[in-house]
């Protein structure tokens, strides 16, 4: 028997929590590694390093803060992507974005910059690692 479209999404959004989840582990765990163990690399790409994934793990802290408000709100025809939501401080930082965003975040919105900054981490790692 197939399952309902919205078991199907359910069922994608458990699976992206968890992957965000393990993301932001293996994040917190790499911030440590490199502030522990990068006395050795050059100092300005261990701290934008650091940096980095510093910001990737606060964005994969409100990733995950935005997993239970996306299955709340989202309807039988939504994507778990296009699901507006938002915080209580989302009123006073609206009115920088355009009209069409103005609604409430999306998940895309977080995640993204949390790979996008993880993976920056990691290849300032490995460029101060080769500079060495």
């Amino acid at each position: 028997m197939p399952q309902p479209d919205t078991d199907k999404k359910s069922k994608a959004l458990e699976f992206f929590k968890d992957w965000s989840n393990y993301l932001l582990v293996t994040t917190v765990a790499a911030i440590g590694w490199v502030a522990e163990h990068g006395d050795h690399l050059d100092s300005k790409l261990r701290h934008f390093c650091i940096v980095a994934l510093g910001f990737s793990a606060i964005f994969g802290i409100f990733t995950l803060a935005l997993v239970p408000l996306v299955q709340e709100a989202r309807t039988r025809l939504q994507s778990n992507y296009e699901v507006p939501v938002s915080f209580w401080f989302w009123p006073a930082l609206r009115w920088l974005l355009p009209k069409k965003y103005r609604s409430g975040m999306r998940l895309t919105w977080m995640c993204f910059p949390q790979h996008v900054l993880f993976i920056a981490g990691i290849v300032l790692y490995i460029f101060a690692q080769w500079r060495r």
